[in-house]
C-alpha cells in the first residue's frame, strides 16, 4: 500500500512546469509470498502565518489536507504528483500503447455530474449530451468505502488515428471533489479496469489533525457550496446579474447608446478541449469561422505576466464584439466571457481585463 500526503497547489496559474518537489522513502514489507511497498511523499508547504489560537471549524478554518493512500496494482508505475493531481500512474500496453491513472481534488463540483460527462465526451470527439442523459451514464462504485459514481467514454481525439478511452470515478466530499481518472489508448484502458476497480476499493482518505501549521486545500472559493462571493474586483459600473446555468457569476456592463454587452464567469474542472476548441466554440457564437491553430496568435495574448498560462482573447464579428479570458488557478479552469454589441464591449476591456486578472 502506498500513500500521499495532498500537495497544497500554488495559487498562482498552473503551468507545464511542476511545483512540486518530492522527497521519498521507500519501506519493504514482507506479507507471505508477496511484498507491499509503502512510498510516503512530502510536498514541501508555503509559508503560512501563525494562528495563536488553535483553528477550528467555528474559526471558519478548513480542515487540514488528507492523506491519500492505495494499493498499487501489479504492472503499473507511479509518476509521483502533478501540477494538478495528487498522484499519477503510468501503464505500458503493447507496442507504443499505454494509459495513466490519475487522482485529482478539484473544488467541489456536487450538483454539476452532467457538465463533467460533457466535458469529458468533448475531450474525445464526442457530442454534448442532454442533462438527462448525460446521468444516464453514471453507475455506482466503491471507492474506498465511499459510494462514489463512474463513467466511461470512448471516441477519436482530433488528430490522434487510434480510439482513447476514460473512465471516471468520483466523489463528492466535504473537503472537495475527488477524481480517479484511468485514460489512454482505448484497449489498454479496457483491460486495465478490473484492476482499476480494485485501485478505486483500496483508496483511502485519512483526515489530518487540524494545526496551525497544516495549510487547507486550495480550492476555488467561489464553488464551495456556502453561498459565499468571490473576492474578486468587480467594476464599479458593472451591475450584477442573476446567474445563469453553468455560470458562477454574470454582469451587465453600462449601455453605451442602448448597445448592451454582459460579463459571464464559469469555472470548471479541466480547461474544456484546450485554447483552439474554446476559440473556435466562441468563434461560433458570434457566427465567425474556425480557426488553425496556426491562426490563434493573432487573436489571443497573454493576459497577465504574472499568471503564465492565462490567457486573453479578441474577437469581433458584423456588430458583436468579445474578450474571453482563460485562467487556470488552483485546479480548476475561471472562464470570463465579455459579449455583446461592439460599441458596449470596446470600452470595458480595461476593466474586464483587470476583473479576470484579479484573485477570486
Amino acid at each position: 500500500m502506498n500513500f500521499v500526503l495532498w500537495p497544497r497547489r500554488c495559487s498562482s496559474s498552473i503551468n507545464r512546469h511542476s511545483k512540486w518537489l518530492l522527497l521519498a522513502a521507500v519501506v519493504a514489507t514482507a506479507s507471505g509470498c508477496g511484498r507491499e511497498e509503502i512510498q510516503v511523499y512530502n510536498a514541501p508547504k508555503e509559508p503560512v502565518k501563525t494562528v495563536a489560537q488553535a483553528p477550528s471549524r467555528s474559526m471558519g478554518l478548513p480542515p487540514a489536507r488528507p492523506q491519500v493512500t492505495w494499493t498499487l496494482p501489479k504492472g503499473w508505475q507511479e509518476s509521483g504528483a502533478g501540477q494538478m493531481s495528487v498522484a499519477s500512474f503510468s501503464i505500458k500496453g503493447e507496442g507504443s500503447a499505454e494509459a495513466q491513472v490519475t487522482i485529482t481534488p478539484l473544488t467541489k463540483l456536487a450538483g454539476r455530474d452532467a457538465e463533467i460527462v460533457n466535458m469529458w465526451r468533448e475531450q474525445v470527439g464526442l457530442a454534448a449530451l442532454d442533462r438527462e442523459e448525460a446521468l444516464k451514464q453514471f453507475e455506482k462504485v466503491d471507492v474506498g468505502g465511499e459510494s462514489g459514481s463512474l463513467f466511461s467514454i470512448e471516441g477519436k481525439p482530433e488528430g490522434q488515428s487510434a480510439p482513447a478511452r476514460i473512465i471516471t470515478a468520483m466523489v463528492h466530499r466535504e473537503d472537495a471533489s475527488w477524481f480517479y481518472k484511468l485514460s489512454g489508448d482505448g484497449v489498454v484502458v479496457a483491460a486495465q479496469k478490473p484492476a482499476f476497480l480494485e485501485f478505486l476499493k483500496s483508496i483511502r482518505l485519512k483526515e489530518a489533525p487540524m494545526t496551525a501549521s497544516a495549510p487547507a486545500p486550495a480550492t476555488a472559493p467561489a464553488d464551495t457550496g456556502s453561498g459565499a462571493k468571490p473576492n474578486w474586483t468587480v467594476p464599479a459600473q458593472w451591475k450584477e446579474l442573476a446567474a445563469g446555468q453553468m455560470q458562477i457569476a454574470r454582469f451587465a456592463v453600462p449601455e453605451r447608446g442602448g448597445a448592451k454587452a454582459e460579463v459571464f464567469v464559469s469555472v470548471f474542472p479541466n480547461d474544456t478541449g484546450g485554447t483552439l476548441a474554446n476559440v473556435n466554440r466562441w468563434r461560433g457564437q458570434l457566427g465567425l469561422s474556425e480557426l488553425k491553430e496556426s491562426e490563434l496568435g493573432s487573436i489571443v495574448s497573454p493576459l497577465d505576466p504574472a499568471s503564465p498560462g492565462a490567457i486573453l482573447v479578441e474577437m469581433t464579428s458584423s456588430s458583436k464584439k468579445m474578450f474571453g479570458a482563460v485562467v487556470p488557478r488552483n485546479g480548476s479552469y475561471w472562464f470570463y466571457k465579455l459579449l455583446g454589441d461592439a460599441e458596449a464591449v470596446a470600452p470595458e476591456k480595461e476593466s474586464f481585463v483587470a476583473f479576470a486578472k484579479s484573485k477570486p
